[in-house]
């Protein structure tokens, strides 16, 4: 669960780092509901290769074009983590 009640206030809590593939499945889909989240969303693998390619961490927003390149590198997180602006470049870039 992502939410928690502390002191009749609802807490973000941390999702622990899995090696299961299914696991991640069912942590990805808990984020998805809990913020709502209306883009697609993906999880890497157990070998975390995409985490080690693209620096994921702290958050941080990617748009990978069809021919694989990216077109788009948001800034580190929580700072840089800014989705209207990503929708504002799709808007922009994409037909």
């Amino acid at each position: 669960m992502l939410f928690t009640l502390r002191d009749g206030k609802e807490s973000l809590e941390k999702i622990l780092q899995t090696d299961s593939l299914e696991a991640r499945a069912e942590n990805a889909k808990a984020c998805v509901a809990t913020l709502k989240l209306s883009v697609p969303t993906v999880i890497d693998m157990e070998d975390n290769k995409v985490n080690a390619a693209y620096a994921g961490w702290p958050d941080r927003m990617y748009v990978v074009g069809v021919d694989g390149k990216v077109a788009y590198k948001g800034g580190p997180g929580p700072a840089g983590f800014k989705p209207a602006e990503v929708e504002d470049w799709l808007k922009k870039n994409v037909k």
